[in-house]
């Protein structure tokens, strides 16, 4: 899995950003008067500076030279980050660039944490890989407060015996007044020691608002791990009630 581009992505942002008009507070014609309230605060409290960072990354390399990685991502400014990118650099021993990749993600709120796991490279096992994210310069807008949308449930590993294992289990909506058209699910292998060997992205299909419904993440070149995790994150809305 390379690069996934949602069809429709923009449905996804009346879910996960708004107040993109950016109004102003009243303004005096002149004089310069007390400050507001407004100004009270920003001299207080500046904004933080809007930024992403990796908070867990990790990855593998299966037998035909191919990367399996997982990563954590943190929204770590005060406004929404929209269409985020994931690039994932493989370098060999001399520190030369062998495969280059990337993944864009709908949005991240402020203080929203997700995960991600993916299929990089060309077949030309790297000695090391990098990660970088950016944002758009336009692309850092007025957001609503982070909050709980979904809860993954039973999910167990179902190993196929042919190299290939599907993790499944449940997602329960909680939100109340918007219908999904599809669910990113993302699955993150870690070793005994905690660290991430590995990850694999699937996509929960027509969850409405309070419901459950299962899905099916497949994994395949799946390197050895002792334990696993499900993340979600909203990929494409339905609709609005």
């Amino acid at each position: 899995m390379k690069k996934i581009v949602a069809m429709g992505a923009a449905a996804a942002l009346a879910l996960t950003l708004a107040g993109c008009s950016g109004g102003t507070a009243d303004q005096q014609q002149s004089g310069e008067g007390a400050p507001s309230a407004s100004q009270d605060e920003q001299n207080a409290a500046p904004a933080k500076e809007n930024k992403l960072t990796v908070t867990d990354s990790g990855w593998s390399v299966d037998d035909q030279g191919y990367v399996h990685y997982g990563i954590i991502v943190k929204n770590e400014g005060s406004q929404g980050a929209l269409f985020p990118t994931i690039k994932v650099t493989g370098k060999d021993e001399s520190g030369n660039v062998v495969s280059s990749d990337q993944q864009t993600l709908m949005s991240l709120r402020p203080d929203q944490e997700v995960a991600w796991g993916g299929q990089a490279g060309n077949g030309t096992a790297p000695a090391t890989v990098e990660f970088e994210l950016s944002v758009g310069s336009n692309n850092w807008q007025d957001s609503d407060e982070n909050i709980d949308m979904f809860k993954v449930d039973g999910v167990s590993a179902q190993d196929s015996g042919y190299g290939t294992v599907n993790f499944v289990g449940e997602i329960t909506s909680l939100l109340t007044d918007t219908d999904m058209d599809q669910v990113a699910v993302s699955i993150i292998l870690r070793n005994g020691d905690g660290a991430i060997v590995g990850g694999y992205t699937g996509f929960a299909e027509n969850l409405a608002a309070g419901a459950t419904t299962s899905f099916d993440v497949l994994g395949y070149g799946v390197p050895e791990y002792v334990d696993f995790e499900a993340w979600a994150q909203p990929w494409m809305v339905a609709s609005q009630k």
